[in-house]
């Protein structure tokens, strides 16, 4: 790739345009909404999204993404998203990033969200990605079965002798202090637990306080994250806060009114998969844009491939693709996880480096971005994920080079904590990221501040969806606004104010007309519509 290739790309891209659709109609002499012109898509097409640069993965990912797509038949991207992101999973443990232009080497975690329709098969691809990372887990619940035991009976023989030497009445306090000195309290084992899939920041913090040094949160089912009590009103800063200072360095905060406990040396990547609207309401939330959490997720949202999938027979399990990446996740693995000497679920982690082509790749990067990111620039309507987007370039060339020869960060060969590995992040490696990072760029841009995003619009779409559903109610036929508040979705039907100027929208987008006063179900409405049209878009 050449090296002013990702500052190429950058130039070209421009924001994409919507068309801006007035609330409120004009009203005729009978107080009536009025049509004035034809029938609108109440979210404007988006534009195609960008193809994800699968030559850009080295030659097993690629591989992978190449198997998924045929196996799964979902989306390239979102097969993609996938790979990386179970490449992430198994070897951020094992290294830091270290790049000249930020003050300490960072995590190779990282913070992805795919936005997508449910039957997408966002969870058929992890399932397959992610076939090292359970065969992994079911060893360590039957590691830890036999480790619990122990544990138990060491925890019974330790309290035993902890009463006896405290009921000892033939010593003094200082014999008796010097013996309970020396026991030794059992460490219990760590929990076997490598993706969680829907922990809140408490959950999660408790899983770093007792499980592995190095997990990930994966679900595709992201409204129970996004969505979830964690991100309700008085849980939402602390959750945004903390999700944000375990991506910028590991540590975690547990407080409590008699306890307070600070965790380092850990690392959390995510993988989510959400809806337009759940992701709507995160992307759009003003409290996480400005803690900063946005910008620090890959975002993308596939062409979906519903309605052009084949119903054909496959046979992942013997595809030599997707065995050879479950073999190098499994490698990625079995290198072991750097855990600070006399600790037990501590990172201690060596330092991965960039030679002096791949710095100036990153300079040159990291230098057009800015450059692009002022009032009015391309990049502006996106500053969050622009600003750290070099920083993410950073990480997944990290991921990149460790996934391919995890072998360098063994234990046994690293010299410990802030030692820098034998290996080093190569240009072609960074240019790589670059072209990566620089989709997930056009992806946010595309997606950022769309109509399809934004929760008003998306509830009008719901409405509109809901109206001409046979089953819900019906094209053709008769509603009145109050019937709405009656008997559609309960997130539809809001105040009277909300579900009016919802429905002045469906008349002004062609989607309702007008019927005046009508009889619907034997009882007589003083304002009802006509259902128009099946929503299509």
């Amino acid at each position: 790739m050449p090296v002013n290739a990702a500052a190429e790309a950058l130039s070209r891209v421009r924001r994409v345009s919507v068309m801006p659709a007035p609330d409120r109609p004009e009203r005729g002499p009978n107080g009536m909404a009025v049509i004035e012109r034809d029938r609108l898509a109440i979210a404007p097409a988006m534009s195609t999204a960008p193809p994800f640069p699968i030559e850009a993965l080295p030659p097993v990912m690629r591989a992978t993404v190449e198997a998924l797509e045929e196996h799964v038949q979902a989306p390239r991207s979102l097969c993609a998203h996938s790979v990386l992101s179970a490449a992430m999973l198994v070897s951020q443990g094992l290294a830091d990033v270290k790049v000249e232009s930020l003050p300490a080497p960072v995590p190779m975690s990282l913070f992805m969200l795919a936005i997508a329709v449910s039957g997408e098969r966002k969870s058929a691809c992890d399932t397959l990605a992610l076939r090292a990372v359970a065969d992994e887990e079911a060893k360590l619940r039957i590691e830890h079965a036999e480790e619990d035991r122990r544990f138990k009976a060491a925890w019974a023989a330790f309290e035993a002798e902890k009463k006896k030497i405290e009921r000892d009445t033939k010593i003094d306090r200082a014999e008796r202090e010097a013996r309970l000195l020396a026991l030794r309290e059992p460490v219990p084992p760590v929990t076997p637990i490598i993706r969680a899939e829907e922990p809140n920041l408490e959950g999660l913090i408790n899983l770093l306080r007792c499980g592995r040094a190095s997990v990930g949160i994966f679900t595709s089912e992201a409204g129970q994250f996004l969505g979830g009590h964690g991100m309700g009103p008085e849980a939402r800063t602390r959750t945004v806060t903390g999700l944000s200072k375990l991506w910028d360095n590991g540590s975690a905060q547990r407080v409590r009114a008699n306890d307070a406990q600070t965790f380092v040396g850990r690392r959390v990547g995510i993988s989510l998969a959400a809806q337009p609207r759940v992701a709507s309401t995160f992307i759009g939330d003003e409290l996480a844009n400005d803690q900063g959490i946005v910008g620090r997720f890959l975002v993308m949202m596939p062409e979906s491939k519903i309605g052009f999938r084949q119903i054909r027979g496959t046979n992942p399990g013997v595809d030599p693709r997707l065995t050879a990446f479950r073999d190098q996740c499994r490698r990625c693995l079995d290198v072991g996880l750097p855990i600070r000497e006399g600790a037990r679920n501590e990172l201690a982690p060596p330092v991965l480096g960039l030679t002096s082509d791949a710095w100036t790749l990153f300079q040159q990067f990291s230098q057009s971005i800015e450059d692009e990111v002022g009032p009015g620039k391309v990049w502006s309507p996106i500053s969050a994920a622009a600003n750290k987007m070099a920083e993410n370039a950073a990480r997944i060339a990290g991921v990149l080079t460790l996934f391919e020869a995890p072998d360098v960060a063994r234990p046994s060969r690293a010299n410990g904590a802030g030692s820098y590995l034998d290996v080093m992040i190569s240009a072609e490696t960074m240019a790589s990221a670059i072209a990566i990072g620089t989709f997930y760029l056009k992806e946010a841009l595309r997606l950022t501040g769309h109509a399809i995003l934004d929760p008003e619009t998306r509830a009008r779409n719901d409405l509109a969806e809901w109206l001409a559903d046979p089953e819900a109610w019906g094209v053709g036929k008769l509603i009145s606004p109050t019937l709405i508040q009656q008997f559609a979705p309960k997130h539809l039907r809001g105040d009277a104010e909300t579900v009016h100027r919802r429905v002045e929208a469906l008349v002004r987008f062609g989607w309702l007309e007008p019927a005046g006063k009508q009889e619907i179900g034997g009882k007589r409405f003083k304002e009802t519509y006509r259902i128009v049209g099946e929503v299509g878009q």
